[in-house]
């Protein structure tokens, strides 16, 4: 029996040993991990509102600089109305007043000495549909050489919507405007930072927004002839394109609470089950519901090739509970044979379980932290 008794202290002391070299190890990886992904996430957002700094992933273009005989046209938006939002389905509908104002004797905007672009909308929403445009005001100042068109915009842009780090997720709503036939050579924009703004009642639901906006010129790169006879199979031009970005955020900790409050409960209930006399009822019960809490998550993001943050943390608390439920298994069959615990067991077995409570806080702290730190 005192054998028995050894045997069982040195595998209790494998088991917390085990635990925590793997702890250890899996929170170092995953917190890194996120960090890297919440970073990665921001540098992608900063650079696409970079008008210095090309598209992460998409072809560069050919010069950042503005050619030297391009004209400027000045373009700005005021964002009325944001129709719906599907981050799932990666699409917005919004509303929004256009404008454009420029020397009518330096370039043909509007295309009215164009017979093959005559009574076109000058102007194309790129990655999306305009659902209507209805001419607002149109102002000609000939002794100041100004021309001024004015619309109302309805447009759908499908937008691809990083979900990393769901549910503290957050997004730019950028507005893509750009000449349907003059390219950059000929036209580049200029955004007017004076009267482009966003509605006060611009309201998305699930999100917050930024009083501030963004607005830059960039070039957009196109590096096809389309099967025009005209141009060389390696043809490559740029065309000016005016973005507005609004920056929309869910909160911190709060967010995280919401959605993870009944998942947080039932591995609380796990940790308590071996006081109660029949532990399994309550291990299964909290697995149940942290396999629910898997599907509700899944149902509310797109179909994506990466685990985003609420993934992780749920996925977390599915392997808290197994191991949990593993030991409940393996510790009776393994060490309690004789079916009495002294001192050392008890100990060994209460420090066991509060090390694996303490990593389950420690990993969801430091996950929520660099998420939200490095956003």
């Amino acid at each position: 029996m005192f054998k028995n008794k050894k045997r069982s202290h040195v595998i209790l002391i494998f088991f917390l040993i085990s635990i925590l070299i793997s702890g250890i190890t899996f929170s170092y990886t995953i917190s890194i991990f996120i960090k890297d992904m919440a970073t990665n996430l921001s540098n992608t957002m900063k650079n696409t509102m970079d008008p210095n700094v090309p598209d992460t992933g998409k072809t560069a273009s050919e010069s950042f600089s503005v050619p030297p005989n391009s004209k400027k046209v000045t373009i700005g938006t005021y964002l009325e109305r944001i129709e719906d939002l599907n981050i799932k389905d990666s699409h917005w509908t919004y509303e929004f007043y256009l404008w454009f104002k420029w020397n009518p004797n330096e370039i043909d905007l509007l295309g009215e000495n164009d017979l093959s672009h005559k009574n076109e909308l000058p102007f194309t929403i790129v990655n999306g549909d305009i659902l209507k445009a209805d001419l607002v005001d149109r102002y000609s100042d000939s002794s100041n050489h100004i021309e001024y068109i004015q619309y109302f915009v309805k447009a759908k842009s499908t937008q691809f919507f990083d979900v990393s780090l769901y549910p503290i997720d957050k997004h730019d709503l950028i507005i893509p405007i750009e000449h349907k036939w003059i390219d950059r050579k000929n036209l580049y924009f200029e955004p007017d930072t004076k009267d482009s703004k966003v509605s006060s009642r611009v309201m998305i639901n699930g999100y917050e927004k930024e009083n501030d906006i963004k607005l830059i010129e960039k070039p957009h790169a196109y590096k096809s002839a389309r099967g025009n006879p005209k141009f060389s199979s390696d043809y490559k031009t740029d065309f000016s394109q005016y973005r507005m970005a609004v920056r929309i955020y869910k909160g911190g900790f709060s967010v995280i609470l919401k959605l993870f409050l009944i998942l947080y409960i039932a591995v609380l209930v796990t940790f308590i089950a071996p006081f109660a006399p029949d532990p399994s009822r309550y291990t299964v019960g909290a697995l149940f519901t942290a396999a629910g809490g898997s599907y509700i998550i899944s149902s509310k993001l797109p179909s994506t090739n990466i685990f985003s943050l609420a993934e992780i943390i749920n996925s977390f608390c599915i392997i808290i509970i197994v191991a949990m439920i593993a030991i409940f298994g393996i510790l009776p069959s393994l060490i309690f044979k004789d079916g009495v615990l002294d001192a050392f067991e008890k100990k060994m077995t209460m420090l066991i379980n509060l090390t694996m409570f303490l990593f389950f806080i420690l990993l969801n702290t430091l996950l929520i932290y660099f998420a939200i730190s490095y956003s």
